[in-house]
């Protein structure tokens, strides 16, 4: 017999490339879990930047139109406090005539005021200006607004209405207060081109929409859309959060039925609310985008990677010795204004006291010529201190003392030290009210800021003018978007004058240190650093409004002393 041949084994041919696979796969895998990784960030980080674009949208917009209906009311509380309505409260007869031409003249002024109207407590129509509402007298449109005005003597907002010429617009009403009551009510009924003016000043992506909706849930205002939206009621989605909260972003339905992702905001003192809508495609398109991404950004980051780093390297060195060289060319451009304008000022000081002494010399014996010139070298003296402060401000050398103090006590001194500071072609005033709180800062560093106000203020009117310092009593409620980012009890320090202002592409650089606008060798650019430092390190601020041509307010807050016995 013949045994059956033997057979022989197969192994698999390809198991080698087993370990290639595996080894290809493991490298590969964290590339592409990372650049998965990195693309959804990215995604997530396209969402977030429209969203926070559309927050930053709104908040810039809620100030506009707050600070827009506030100019409102205080324009008509101040026709409300004109003496041609006090016969309301004496009993007489109103002289109907005379305050229609005066409401005539102010309606002209102010051409987003349709008409204003005087009415009784009841909502009788006395006066229309410059025409009758509707043809003929009667009661008032939106009693409900007119009722809380007389209700709580408070001004408010009414809602926006068709009115009998088929246009929209809104009214603001003011109570017209006599002895303690309100004996009227004056409104102005404003069109609301003045807020749609400020939407499409904004410059809408494409396909986002604006509205700004009143405290009733009407469109007062809106950008982007169907134009013909206004004095309808806004979606039960924008309300609904509105209701819920302050702010915030949610998810709503555009009146035109598109679904949107909205950012608002709510005006407290008028419950008005500004919204800002992202079409939701545009809003969830990046998450489309992720696939492709991803197999992008691991190939990408295989490629890229050793260049990126490589790169990234070259360009921080380069980044340093580039920093390092501006660093120092500002430096040396710093110094070298410092020296000059410091040289110049104690130049000028030094003549001041050379000329006094010489004047002393000349005649030792007469106490009338001496009496005359020692209040002049004493002054460059003070000068001279004021400067050297300044400087060691600036160098951070120097140590604020703060203690409790009555601005009261040293009215005085402050108002002859005002008067030497800007001069005999300026009018200064400082007007402290009797009952101002306390202060605690350093007492010499507040004079020092109030002297560099002066000089800037007396700099800025070369053909004289007036300077009124004001303070008052601040209750600062922590509010975001407020222009002090203060809270709590503060004094407010209002420097006003009447000079040439300061042009807007400066004011953010006036408290920079050596940034100054005079010629060279007549300012150190170290004035307002030093008002700026030591306010905020006496825990307070300084705010600066400015109009060219018009003058320049500046406002320096210090915080209240928690004692009423306030001494230095």
């Amino acid at each position: 017999m013949h045994a059956p041949p033997l057979r022989k084994t197969r192994l698999p041919s390809k198991s080698h490339h087993r370990p290639l696979v595996l080894l290809v796969l493991a490298a590969l895998l964290p590339l592409v879990v990372l650049s998965a990784v990195l693309g959804g960030a990215w995604l997530r980080g396209q969402q977030s930047a429209m969203e926070a674009n559309a927050v930053a949208l709104v908040d810039r917009l809620s100030a506009l139109v707050d600070r827009e209906l506030s100019a409102q009311t205080d324009a008509l509380k101040a026709v409300a406090a004109s003496p041609l309505l006090d016969s309301l409260a004496a009993g007489r007869e109103l002289d109907a005539v005379t305050f229609f031409e005066y409401a005539e003249r102010v309606q002209g002024a102010l051409p987003l005021w349709t008409t204003i109207v005087l009415s009784d407590v009841e909502g009788n129509r006395l006066v229309d200006a410059p025409f009758l509402v509707g043809g003929v007298r009667g009661r008032v449109l939106d009693m409900d607004s007119h009722r809380r005005v007389v209700e709580t003597g408070q001004p408010a907002v009414g809602t926006i209405l068709r009115g009998p010429r088929g246009g929209y617009a809104f009214p603001i009403r003011v109570p017209v207060t006599r002895n303690g009551a309100p004996v009227a009510v004056l409104s102005a009924v404003v069109m609301p081109e003045g807020f749609q003016s400020l939407l499409f000043g904004n410059r809408l992506p494409p396909g986002w929409i604006a509205a700004v909706i009143d405290a009733e849930g009407r469109v007062v205002a809106r950008a982007g859309g169907e134009p013909d939206m206004i004095g309808r009621h806004a979606s039960e989605n924008a309300l609904r959060a509105r209701r819920a909260a302050g702010s915030g972003v949610y998810d709503g339905m555009s009146l035109e039925g598109a679904p949107t992702v909205v950012a608002f905001r709510t005006l407290p003192n008028y419950g008005w609310s500004v919204h800002f809508a992202i079409p939701q495609d545009a809003y969830r398109a990046p998450v489309s985008n992720a696939v492709w991404l991803a197999g992008a950004g691991a190939l990408a980051s295989l490629l890229m990677a050793g260049a990126f780093l490589w790169l990234l390297a070259r360009e921080l060195r380069l980044r340093r010795r580039q920093e390092a060289a501006r660093e120092e060319s500002l430096r040396l451009e710093a110094l070298g204004r410092m020296t000059g304008g410091v040289a110049h000022d104690i130049a000028n000081l030094l003549t001041v006291v050379m000329s006094g002494i010489a004047a002393i010399r000349s005649r030792p014996n007469d106490p009338e010529r001496i009496t005359r010139v020692l209040p002049e070298i004493e002054g460059a003296v003070a000068r001279g201190q004021a400067l050297m402060r300044q400087m060691a401000a600036f160098g951070r050398r120097s140590v604020y003392e703060p203690v409790p103090f009555r601005l009261q006590d040293r009215k005085a001194a402050l108002e002859a030290l005002l008067a030497r500071s800007a001069g005999s072609g300026v009018d200064t005033a400082l007007i402290v009210p009797d009952d101002l709180w306390p202060i605690i800062a350093d007492p010499d560093a507040m004079e020092v800021a109030l002297l560099n106000l002066a000089v800037n203020a007396r700099d800025a009117m070369p053909d004289g003018g007036a300077l009124t310092i004001m303070a008052e009593n601040r209750a600062l409620p922590e509010r975001r978007g407020d222009d002090t980012g203060l809270s709590g009890d503060f004094v407010a320090l209002a420097v006003r004058d009447t000079g040439t202002g300061i042009p807007p592409e400066h004011l953010r650089r006036i408290f920079e240190p050596f940034f100054t606008t005079k010629p060279d060798g007549k300012g150190t650019g170290l004035g307002l650093s030093q008002v700026f430092g030591f306010a905020r390190q006496s825990g307070g601020t300084v705010t600066v409004t400015s109009t060219a041509g018009a003058g320049t307010t500046v406002t320096l807050y210090l915080p209240r002393a928690a004692t009423d016995e306030g001494s230095a």
